[in-house]
C-alpha cells in the first residue's frame, strides 16, 4: 500500500485579469492494484497499446452539456449585490458615480445586476473548461452491455484494464494516480455568487461540479482525474505527457508505464483480424505480461468474461 498526492494547480498572474484567480485542487488517498476499465472503438485500441498513451480532452468535450458546470445564482440581496459592485469599482481604481444608488436601485428591480453577476461566472466556468482543464475517464466495469455499446463501437472494440498504482513511466515520481469515483445527482451542484470571494470560485464547489455527473449516467460507474493544463506541461517536461495534433486539434496524452496495461478484454463482435493485431502487439518485451479475454453472453444482460 503506497500513498498517492497529487496536487494539481492552476495560476493566472502578471498581466491576467483579475477575474482569474488561483485555483487549486489537491487529492489525497491510498490505492493498491487500482485497475479501472478503458472502453475503446477499434482504432482506439490499436492507439492505445501501440503508443502506451491516453487521449486526454479537454473537460469542455464532455457528452453532457451540462456536466461540469454548475449551476450559478444570485440572490435579491441588494446589500450583498451593492457591496459586490463596490468592490470591483475599487479593485479597478475607479470612484462611484455620485448617483450610483440610483441605478443600482433600478437595475436590481429589473434583475439586470443578478443576471450580469451570473453570467459573468458562467462565462468563466466554460473558458476554463475550454481551455485549462483536461478530463481522463474510465469505469470500474468492464462488464457493462450499454457503456461496450456507446464506448467500444457496439461490441466491435475492446476495454483495456489499467492498474493506475503503476501508471507512471517515470521512475522519479510516485508510480500511480488516485482516480476519483463520480458522484451521480439528480441536481447540478449550487453556487451563490454572492458568497464567493470576488472575482474567484470557491475551490469545494469547483472540485464538486467537476466529479458530479447527471444520475442518468450513474450505470458508467465512472472514475475519473482532471488535469490542469499547467500541471501537463511540466509533465511534458518530465517525459509523462504528450502535446500533439489528433483531427487538426490540438490535444493532450498521458503516457503510460507498460507494465499499468494489466488486460485486454475483446468484445462479442471484435474482429478477427483486429485481435490478431492486438496479440501481435502484445508480444512486444514489454507487453508479453498483458492477459487476453474475451466477453462472451450470458442467461442475463451482464457478460461474462473468459
Amino acid at each position: 500500500m503506497h500513498l498517492v498526492k497529487i496536487i494539481l494547480y492552476y495560476s493566472t498572474k502578471g498581466g491576467k485579469s483579475a477575474t482569474e484567480k488561483d485555483y487549486g485542487i489537491e487529492r489525497l488517498g491510498t490505492a493498491n492494484m487500482n485497475v479501472l476499465y478503458k472502453y475503446c472503438n477499434q482504432e482506439g485500441i490499436k492507439k492505445i497499446l501501440e503508443t502506451l498513451e491516453l487521449k486526454l480532452p479537454y473537460i469542455s468535450h464532455v457528452n453532457d452539456p451540462l456536466e461540469c458546470l454548475p449551476f450559478i445564482y444570485c440572490p435579491n440581496d441588494k446589500a450583498a449585490i451593492e457591496a459586490r459592485y463596490l468592490s470591483v469599482l475599487k479593485r479597478k481604481n475607479i470612484l462611484p458615480p455620485t448617483d450610483y444608488k440610483q441605478e443600482l436601485d433600478e437595475q436590481f428591480e429589473k434583475g439586470e445586476l443578478q443576471k450580469h453577476l451570473v453570467e459573468g461566472q458562467q462565462k468563466l466556468h466554460k473558458e476554463w473548461n475550454q481551455r485549462k482543464g483536461c478530463l481522463l475517464s474510465v469505469s470500474e466495469d468492464a462488464q457493462e452491455t450499454v457503456m461496450w455499446a456507446h464506448y467500444a463501437e457496439r461490441h466491435k472494440g475492446g476495454v483495456i484494464g489499467i492498474d493506475f498504482d503503476n501508471i507512471s513511466p517515470n521512475s522519479n515520481r510516485p508510480p500511480g494516480i488516485l482516480m476519483d469515483s463520480v458522484s451521480y445527482s439528480k441536481d447540478r451542484p449550487k453556487i451563490n455568487i454572492l458568497e464567493e470571494p470576488e472575482g474567484r470560485v470557491a475551490l469545494k464547489a469547483f472540485q464538486k461540479a467537476l466529479m458530479t455527473k447527471s444520475v442518468s449516467w450513474k450505470y458508467e460507474k465512472e472514475f475519473r482525474a482532471i488535469f490542469l493544463v499547467d500541471e501537463l506541461e511540466k509533465m511534458q517536461n518530465q517525459g509523462l505527457s504528450n502535446f500533439r495534433k489528433l483531427d487538426d486539434k490540438d490535444t493532450w496524452f498521458l503516457r503510460l508505464n507498460p507494465v499499468s496495461i494489466r488486460e485486454v478484454i475483446f468484445g462479442l463482435y471484435t474482429e478477427d483480424s483486429l485481435k490478431s493485431y492486438i496479440r501481435k502487439l502484445i508480444e512486444r518485451q514489454d507487453l508479453q505480461h498483458v492477459k487476453l479475454r474475451q466477453a462472451e453472453e450470458s442467461e442475463t444482460y451482464t457478460l461474462n468474461l473468459e
